[in-house]
């Protein structure tokens, strides 16, 4: 789009976007990224009605992740989600996200208009006491989401091989495919809207390379939920794996997997 002003960027205003445009057509960075990251068993019953039509659910498992973000080129933010590995046609296996928050607004509007990422404004803490918990947090009118690792050890890259099905390795990198659906409304005097089923990726580097931040230990994780965010529809049977990493990390946008058209 172009304004009297001139060419800006992609998203509104135009004139003062709140992230740049280089980041719809190339990727945002990341570095300085720590987070907690814990694999559970669900109750497939309780997230099918939260994929879409086509995807289904491919392994009795989600992921349930708090990073704190230490610098990106959309700014300094933390985060937290719900991954639920999928399949659908054309995808073996990526991971379609139903729930995630965020810190700052740049973060919202990039992830909602670009990828469809269904990204919300919370409270969302990620700390490590002194006895070597590490937990992380959020919080958006009420505890949504609570998850715990307690660290007994350091794991190296060949040990976390052992998930490679889950999250698979290149040397010191893992690169996640991801799934989200991307809408534009219907308008009042009949004009359609669409749905997009939108494949991204999240690439996240181990640092440092001679001796990576990866640990390991018991975990748990705690569901709240509200009228507005249901997060504890989902229902966590038991808890496989609990992770604390340090690292870089990259978002990318792949492509569009499939469209729908959107009425009132």
């Amino acid at each position: 789009m172009v304004l009297k002003g001139g060419e800006k960027g992609f998203g509104t205003p135009l004139n003062a976007p709140l992230y740049p445009s280089s980041t719809a057509v190339t990727k945002i960075s990341y570095s300085k990224v720590r987070v907690v990251l814990v694999l559970a068993n669900v109750d497939p019953k309780s997230v099918d009605p939260l994929l879409p039509e086509g995807v289904d659910l491919a392994l009795e498992m989600a992921a349930f992740w708090v990073g704190d973000y230490g610098i990106s080129t959309v700014g300094v933010y933390r985060e937290a989600l719900i991954a639920l590995p999928v399949r659908t046609e054309g995808v073996e296996l990526a991971y379609y996200i139903p729930y995630i928050y965020v810190t700052n607004d740049a973060a919202m509007a990039a992830g909602r208009e670009l990828a469809g990422a269904p990204k919300k404004l919370g409270d969302i803490r990620l700390t490590i006491n002194d006895y070597g918990l590490v937990i992380g947090t959020l919080d958006r009118g009420g505890e949504l989401m609570r998850v715990e690792v307690a660290i007994s050890g350091r794991l190296g890259l060949e040990q976390l091989d052992a998930f490679r099905a889950l999250m698979p390795r290149t040397d010191n990198t893992v690169t996640l495919p991801l799934l989200s659906v991307r809408t534009l409304p219907p308008l009042p005097d009949g004009t359609p809207g669409i749905a997009q089923l939108i494949q991204w990726y999240a690439r996240f580097t181990f640092t440092p390379r001679e001796s990576p931040q990866i640990w390991s230990g018991e975990a748990r994780v705690k569901l709240g939920g509200t009228p507005f965010d249901p997060l504890d529809d989902i229902k966590v049977t038991g808890v496989v794996a609990g992770f604390y990493i340090e690292g870089d990390m990259e978002l990318g946008i792949t492509r569009k997997v499939k469209e729908w058209k959107l009425t009132w």
